[in-house]
């Protein structure tokens, strides 16, 4: 995780840039919100979806066998 400077720290990873410039950048989310604060609350969003899919999904993992 990187963080990026700016208007307070955004913490990012390469797959949300990647999402960010592909999806966000350009729509009319931004026209509401300075592009600073409209990628703090993306990231935001981003973060506690991922966090949900990971506990959703949590039962799926791998588990270690007991011998």
């Amino acid at each position: 995780m990187t963080q990026s400077m700016g208007e307070g720290r955004v913490h990012t990873t390469p797959e949300f840039d990647r999402w960010w410039e592909s999806r966000c950048r350009d729509t009319d989310f931004l026209a509401t919100l300075d592009p600073a604060s409209a990628r703090r609350v993306a990231w935001e969003a981003w973060k506690k979806g991922r966090e949900q899919l990971s506990e959703a999904t949590a039962h799926l993992r791998l588990q270690p066998v007991r011998r």
